[in-house]
């Protein structure tokens, strides 16, 4: 009997050991940011919209954004929150990130990329507490999918059922493309896909065929300068449609 109680105690030692490890290179445990959402109501509109900063934002770019989703999603929402910026702590930083080749680029460097859910957890904490509708993320990190992690460099996620979306600005700045850095492009840029992961919020995951629709799906940067920051006729068609359904 003392003979398995030191086995057992050795095996605890080298568990935790393997435990500290797996925390201090990042890995991230299969359940590690499996989502935790104790509202289950759906969405009911209008309602508060909030946006969260993961990095530096100048605040000229959230005025436009609230300007823009006020005219596209006129009468949607109660009111467009800046709830600031969010620093994710030394830990939860390195936790399930990915290096990967950085794209478009003749570098051999790796790009450390950042899972959604990570973004999402906190998110929905923050929808709770402050009791929105729904919460969008913005950040300068480059992520990637959790719900499928061959989905690399995205530009947006919206996860429909916790009412949340991330927005990577990775990929939208021009110096990204070796190009001189232009605020205005950007600012159009961040605006698109922050209207087409709200618009996935409330109309759900379908993508539109029209080229120039927000809802367009855009897999490379010039198909989302091609694209307008606004819906066509049948998008807008569907958002009345939601309007009447709530009689707003």
């Amino acid at each position: 009997m003392p003979n398995l109680q030191r086995y057992e105690q050795k095996i605890r030692k080298y568990k935790e050991k393997l435990k500290n490890l797996i925390t201090r290179i990042g890995i991230s445990y299969p359940k590690e940011f499996e989502l935790i959402d104790e509202v289950s109501e759906k969405l009911i509109l209008p309602c508060q919209l909030g946006i969260l900063f993961f990095g530096d934002f100048d605040i000229i770019y959230f005025e436009k954004i609230k300007n823009h989703l006020n005219h596209v999603f006129d009468s949607f929402f109660f009111d467009i929150k800046n709830l600031g910026e969010y620093n994710f702590t030394s830990e939860i930083f390195s936790k399930g990130v990915k290096k990967e080749y950085k794209e478009m680029k003749k570098s051999s460097n790796k790009i450390k990329i950042h899972p959604t859910n990570k973004f999402y957890q906190i998110l929905i904490d923050e929808r709770i507490k402050k009791n929105l509708g729904m919460i969008i993320a913005i950040t300068n990190l480059p992520i990637y999918s959790s719900t499928d992690d061959n989905v690399l460099f995205l530009y947006g996620e919206a996860h429909l059922k916790h009412r949340c979306a991330v927005i990577s600005s990775f990929e939208l700045k021009e110096n990204y493309y070796n190009t001189p850095e232009n605020h205005s492009i950007f600012a159009k840029r961040v605006i698109k896909e922050i209207c087409h992961e709200v618009g996935h919020l409330i109309l759900g995951p379908d993508h539109c065929h029209d080229n120039l629709c927000v809802m367009r799906f855009s897999n490379e940067i010039n198909e989302i300068d091609k694209k307008s920051s606004r819906f066509c006729y049948k998008c807008n068609l569907k958002l009345n449609e939601i309007r009447k359904k709530f009689n707003f």
